[in-house]
């Protein structure tokens, strides 16, 4: 071999290795660098649902999302009221989670309250991996605890932004995510995967019928999704838009959370609530004669 066919072959060579090297800069970005470009990608708004048991309309819920030049925080909102043998309950949930540019967690508030015994646990983000817990049951005194967490975990309602607006959602392919559990109070690995890709027709406003006195949409706006199979904890499951917001969702396989407009979510509810409320005094007073 001469030696311009030697330089000739050279210079081929490392032509290849360039092109390979841009190829893995493009197809494999590191997950903190995925995150921080997913992040700016985040938009703020605020998403509202009905939650639904069966055919019936149980309580509603919201998801606010809020961004800055700090971070981006999050303040979901779940209302229900459940009837048992012991008459109706209401079941009152809120998290208030602040998140870095970069979409990691720094800390969280988490309530549970109303007709059930209060429960209330903070949480946050130490040295990258020491998550600190003050956890607080009725009026019994605060309880500190220190936990190892991955670096990057979630709080479950996070995970979405970072799937779709990270990752970007493939029929077929897993995604795995530690997250903090605050129905358990500990961290857990999930593994998703994308089963389905679907069209919904989602509510976006109402009008009241004046004849039925309900809301109804007033307009209706198509929505790409896609469904999220979890192994492992079920907080994170059911569709998701390209936005990272949840569709439809069965948190706890209990109850269904379906996006739709302000009044459709919070004030069907309460007119709904009303009624039960007088029907049920109207069946007590009968009885009671």
């Amino acid at each position: 071999m001469t030696r311009r066919e030697r330089a000739g072959a050279l210079i081929i060579f490392l032509w290849l290795i360039g092109i390979a090297a841009l190829v893995r800069r493009e197809l494999y970005v590191p997950e903190p660098e995925q995150l921080r470009e997913a992040a700016l990608l985040v938009v703020p708004g605020t998403a509202f649902y009905e939650v639904m048991r069966g055919d019936q309309r149980v309580g509603w819920a919201s998801s606010t999302i809020d961004t800055s030049a700090t971070g981006i925080s999050v303040h979901d909102v779940i209302v229900v009221d459940q009837a048992d043998t012991l008459g109706s309950r209401r079941l009152a949930a809120r998290a208030q989670v602040s998140l870095t540019p970069a979409l990691r967690l720094t800390s969280f508030e988490f309530e549970l309250g109303a007709d059930h015994y209060p429960y209330k646990v903070t949480g946050r983000m130490n040295r990258d991996s020491l998550l600190t817990l003050v956890t607080q049951t009725g009026t019994s005194r605060p309880d500190t605890a220190t936990m190892t967490v991955h670096a990057s975990v979630f709080w479950p309602t996070t995970v979405p932004l970072a799937l779709a607006l990270g990752a970007r959602p493939r029929i077929g392919r897993s995604y795995k995510y530690s997250i903090y559990d605050p129905t358990t109070g500990t961290p857990e690995d999930v593994s998703l995967t994308v089963g389905a890709e679907s069209l919904f027709v989602v509510s976006d406003s109402a009008q009241l019928d004046e004849t039925r006195g309900t809301w109804v949409s007033a307009h209706a706006d198509t929505v790409r999704g896609w469904r999220l199979d979890p192994q492992g904890s079920t907080l994170v499951s059911g569709w998701i838009d390209e936005r990272g917001r949840i569709i439809e969702s069965s948190p706890m396989g209990v109850y269904t959370l379906r996006r739709t407009a302000y009044e459709m979510a919070f004030r069907n509810w309460t007119l709904e609530a009303k009624q039960q409320a007088a029907a049920n005094r109207a069946h007590h007073t009968t009885t009671t004669r």
